[in-house]
Order: structure tokens, then sequence, then C-alpha cells
């Protein structure tokens, strides 16, 4: 077996070839009716996200591109705290290549970027029914903070502080069921008025 090697973009990797990763890495959630947004942009709106904002870490073996995964800079007001944050966001491993620890590999590099950028705390957010990423996040230290409606479906957002949740078990499913009740209701009233 080659090595694998796990770093930012380089030149020779094209955001197409980005987009087609993440787009084959996601094919069995699409079979299984877990629809999400960044695996259907292609390459350029994905670059026009992340450059200028933040960085792309792909995983490599040999030189086929076989995983992405990207950090953003944002700021967003959640219940947990408005500072600027790091969002990772495009993560993707090839299914001939899941289970060896590449998407943790590639986390530990914009893990060390963010705290690199001056960040405490990094967020991600995934579709409410993509199972296996919520067990892999959950493995990887994020909690569960807020429900978000993204045209048909709901998103988790996960928080991971890297001094430790400054919140306890309680509050975070606290204010986590308390927002999923907001939320749902307000939908379910939109429906009822249309």
């Amino acid at each position: 077996m080659s090595e694998i090697k796990i770093v930012e973009k380089p030149d020779e990797v094209s955001w197409d070839e980005i987009h087609e990763v993440i787009w084959n890495a996601h094919a069995k959630n699409r079979e299984n009716g877990v629809f999400m947004g960044n695996p259907s942009l292609p390459g350029e709106e994905i670059r026009k996200k992340v450059e200028g904002k933040g960085i792309m870490v792909v995983a490599l073996d040999d030189h086929q591109l076989i995983g992405t995964a990207a950090i953003i800079k944002k700021r967003m007001k959640l219940w947990c705290g408005a500072e600027e944050y790091a969002y990772f966001c495009f993560d993707a491993v090839l299914p001939t290549h899941q289970g060896m620890g590449i998407y943790k590999k590639m986390n530990q590099l914009r893990e060390e970027t963010a705290k690199s950028y001056g960040m405490n705390k990094v967020a991600l957010d995934t579709n409410k029914d993509n199972l296996r990423e919520i067990e892999v996040v959950k493995k990887n230290g994020f909690k569960p903070v807020a429900l978000r409606k993204y045209g048909d479906h709901y998103n988790i957002v996960f928080v991971k502080w890297f001094d430790g949740c400054p919140h306890s078990v309680f509050r975070l499913k606290f204010e986590f069921t308390i927002r999923a009740i907001k939320l749902k209701t307000k939908a379910f009233i939109k429906r009822l008025i249309k």
C-alpha cells in the first residue's frame, strides 16, 4: 500500500476533481435518500466558498485525490457564542478509502490550522439523517448544539471547543431540544399558513 498524504490543496489538484471526489463520496447518502447541498456544487462554486476565506485540505494516495476537507473562517451567532470560529465543510473520503483514519487526519490538520488562526472552537453541520457522519463527528469530540432548516431537510450543527466544552451536558441537550422545537414549530406554522 502506498503512503497517503494529507496536505493543503496543491495547484495540480483542480476544483473539478475536488467536486468529483465529494460527489462520489456521498453516493451512498443519495442512495439512502440523504441529500446535501455541498456535494452538488460545481468545482468553481466550491473554490469561491473556500479561497480567501480558508483552505482546502486534501488526501492523496500517491497522486490520486481520495479525500477533501475545507476549513473556512466564519462568524455566526450561536447560543454558545458569537465569536469568530472555524467552519469545517466539504468533507469527503472515497468509499474505497473509508475506515482508514483519513478523515481523522484531515480533521487534525484543520484543527491545527484553526488554532493557528487563534480560534478556540470549530463547527460543522450535517444532514440529520447522515448517521455515519454524525457518529464520526461525535467520536471526534463534537457536540450537537442546534438544528438548522435547509430547504426540505434539517442539519445538525456541531461544535468542538479546543479547551473543553464550557457547558454542561444538560445545558447542551436542553438548548438543542428547545431550539429544535422552536424551529420545527415555526416550519409547521409556515406550512399551515400557505
